[in-house]
C-alpha cells in the first residue's frame, strides 16, 4: 500500500495558517506619528493608527518624558475608529519621549499593549 509522504508538509502548512490567523487576531500598532526612533521637532499631535477598530473607552495612551513623568494631554476625537489622537497641552521641550498605549479590539476585546520612544530636537 503507497504511504503518503506530503503529511509533514500538509501539517506544517496547517500550523502556519493557524499561526497567522491567531498573530492577525490582536490589535496591532501599525503607524505613528511621532515614528519609532524619529527625532522630530516639536510636534502638535501624537497620532497613532492600529491594524483593527479599537474600543475607543478602553483604550489609550499616555505620553512620559525624559524624567520618566507623565506629559499633559488632551485626547484628540479621531475619524477613524482605528486610531487614536492626542495634544500635549504645552510645547514638548527637546528629549527623549515614550508613548505606551493600550489598544482592546471591537471585535473580539483582546487588549494588546505597547510602546515606542521618539526624540524632540
Amino acid at each position: 500500500m503507497p504511504r503518503f509522504h506530503g503529511f509533514p508538509t500538509l501539517a506544517m502548512a496547517a500550523l502556519a495558517c493557524l499561526a497567522s490567523a491567531q498573530a492577525q487576531a490582536h490589535v496591532r500598532l501599525i503607524k505613528a506619528d511621532p515614528a519609532a526612533n524619529a527625532t522630530v521637532s516639536a510636534p502638535r499631535t501624537v497620532h497613532l493608527e492600529f491594524s483593527e477598530e479599537l474600543a475607543k473607552k478602553f483604550s489609550t495612551f499616555k505620553l512620559t518624558g525624559t524624567d520618566g513623568k507623565p506629559v499633559a494631554v488632551m485626547a484628540v476625537l479621531s475619524r477613524d475608529a482605528r486610531a487614536l489622537e492626542a495634544m500635549p497641552d504645552s510645547r514638548l521641550s527637546p528629549g527623549v519621549y515614550t508613548v505606551s498605549w493600550t489598544a482592546v479590539a471591537t471585535d473580539d476585546g483582546h487588549r494588546t499593549a505597547g510602546s515606542y520612544r521618539f526624540t524632540v530636537r
